[in-house]
């Protein structure tokens, strides 16, 4: 057994580059992987599906991954001498009886499809492909001899992989969900995982370079076969509060591009507040992809909520979409640089003591920070929070304006509706202007600026490079390859022009560069759906309205009983110092 130790100090990402020397590079994913997922453990029929497609978009949902999970394939009526219908690969004609058709259809609707796969129970008689099977590995026919799972055979591998897989893929099937979840040791003494990762992986460059897999994690060096499926998660704020931390600390492997099930697979009750909370985070994690069981009511369309909670899930979801050039341009980093999408705050501040303090606070691409909100909000206050330790420098809520002064920990409190998203001074955000368009390269991007310093960012393409630079109040844009592409500028929270074309530069030292949010305000606000008081909420707003100096209102607000409102109260005191 070889034996490798890493000893950089806390130097992490160099150590991560050497790691990478040894063991290979995380590959680039596809763009459509970052968009939004729809899976659920359910029966579908192919006119259901296909209708619950046309609802998301008729509700302004964009979606770019549907995933079909096991009852694509025969289950229950598998004949009981072959045991369980875990492992099939043969449609099931009741519910597709066109499966070709289906997935054209999908296709059509600018959808990549995946089917689920158990593989644990190999190939057996009951199975469409399985005289070619038996005749690839010499099988018994009359004794309906199974073709066990066993990658270590070449021989097996080729009737998996042209014999069964093939022919699903040539009706249009573009990537595989390895559902792998027994663990046995192989002949050759590997994890069947490790061979299943391995080899499928491998499969789907062979078929287009740009593709990928989902499967479960084998253990170091998986970071080579993404994306990583972590498992059928329990429908809990336990779940929630865990996955920042596991995702961030994850690259601490390498491993970067987890999916989780968003909203939670199984078990649980119904929380709408839970369930928005979750999805928030999904928008801002390696992949989002929304899962249930097939309990009737554990679902995750937005539909499924009140108006206010669907409403604000639909707005997260194109979000996720508007982030795409954004996220396509971390995939690169990733790729080739070795720096993840999600790392934990203490690899861009590893001598700073709250940098490890704050286990679900982590960075998002390198001009975010993120600290989802993980626990069930204070109902007296209408507001979730979390403590967020900002670094040196000025900070502000990317949704909001809202600004923070640097070297300091404090909680933070947002509406069910809100998650804490930070960009630091002078960063560069693109996002794509037509996210329901699902086009493959956006034909408008807006850039985000956050005034406050100098800040550069570079778009990274297939085929192109642009660099975004705001040097001493001029934004200057210049691609490698000049396109008729569309540019919006939005600084400091104001459109400041929209429809250039070409490499360009604007001088922004005239404008204002603040955005719109104040303390009266957001004061207000607070009190107003705070469920205290009506005298108590008078008396806070009369105090803080009159009293001017920052110190003073400080004063004021510790005698206030409730220490959550005191809280709340003194982070808007201390952005709108």
């Amino acid at each position: 057994m070889d034996l490798y130790l890493f000893a950089y100090g806390r130097d992490y990402r160099q150590a991560l580059k050497d790691f990478y020397q040894l063991t290979g590079n995380t590959p680039q994913l596809p763009r459509f992987a970052l968009g939004n997922w729809w899976s659920r453990y359910y029966d579908y029929s192919d006119e259901s599906y296909l209708a619950l497609m046309d609802k998301f978009t008729d509700k302004k949902v964009p979606l770019s991954v549907s995933v079909i999970d096991m009852d694509w394939h025969k289950v229950s009526e598998v004949p009981s001498r072959f045991g369980s219908g875990w492992t099939g690969y043969s449609w099931n004609k009741k519910l597709f009886p066109n499966p070709k058709n289906f997935i054209n259809e999908l296709h059509q609707r600018k959808l990549k499809v995946t089917l689920n796969d158990h593989p644990a129970d190999g190939i057996r008689a009951f199975e469409d492909v399985y005289p070619q099977v038996a005749q690839i590995l010499d099988l018994n026919t009359e004794l309906e001899e199974a073709a066990k799972f066993d990658f270590d055979n070449p021989k097996f591998r080729e009737a998996y992989f042209e014999a069964v897989h093939g022919p699903l893929e040539n009706e249009g099937v573009d990537f595989w969900w390895i559902d792998w979840q027994q663990g046995a040791i192989s002949k050759s003494g590997v994890d069947p995982l490790w061979l299943l990762n391995h080899y499928q992986y491998q499969k789907a460059q062979e078929k287009n370079k740009n593709n990928t897999i989902l499967s479960r994690y084998a253990g170091p060096g998986s970071h080579r076969y993404p994306l990583g499926f972590s498992g059928d998660s329990v429908i809990s704020w336990a779940s929630l509060d865990f996955q920042p931390y596991f995702t961030s600390t994850a690259s601490n492997i390498g491993y970067t591009w987890w999916s989780h099930d968003i909203g939670g697979h199984m078990q649980g009750y119904k929380d709408a507040e839970l369930s928005l909370r979750w999805l928030q985070f999904g928008v801002f994690s390696p992949i989002n992809r929304l899962h249930s069981s097939k309990s009737e009511f554990t679902s995750k369309e937005p539909w499924h909520f009140d108006s206010v909670i669907e409403q604000s899930m639909i707005e997260f979801l194109q979000l996720r979409h508007q982030l795409i050039p954004y996220l396509y341009s971390a995939n690169f980093m990733t790729a080739f640089k070795g720096k993840a999408l999600i790392e934990p705050i203490y690899y861009e501040y590893p001598l700073e003591e709250e940098a490890y303090n704050h286990r679900n606070q982590y960075n998002f691409g390198d001009q975010l920070m993120v600290a989802p909100i993980t626990k069930k909000m204070n109902f007296n206050l209408q507001m979730g929070n979390v403590e967020v330790w900002f670094p040196e420098g000025i900070w502000y809520d990317f949704f909001t304006g809202q600004r923070y002064d640097g070297n300091v920990s404090l909680k933070v409190y947002r509406e069910i509706t809100e998650i804490p998203v930070f960009a630091k001074a002078g960063a560069i955000i693109p996002l794509d202007k037509n996210p329901l368009i699902k086009e493959e390269i956006p034909s408008e991007i807006i850039w985000k600026i956050f005034p406050g310093a100098d800040g550069e960012y570079t778009l990274l393409e297939d085929d192109n490079e642009t660099k975004a630079k705001f040097v001493e109040g001029i934004f200057t844009i210049t691609s490698k390859q000049e396109t008729m592409r569309k540019h919006t500028i939005v600084y400091g929270g104001k459109e400041i022009v929209s429809g250039k074309i070409g490499n360009f530069s604007i001088d922004l030292k005239e404008e204002e560069g603040q955005f719109d949010w104040d303390f009266a305000t957001s004061l207000f606000r607070r009190l107003d759906i705070a469920e205290i008081d009506y005298e108590e909420k008078d008396q806070i707003l009369q105090k803080l309205s009159l009293i001017k100096e920052y110190d003073k209102q400080v004063a004021y607000i510790k005698t206030i009983e409730n220490a959550e409102l005191e809280d709340s109260l003194f982070e808007l005191l201390y952005s709108g110092k």
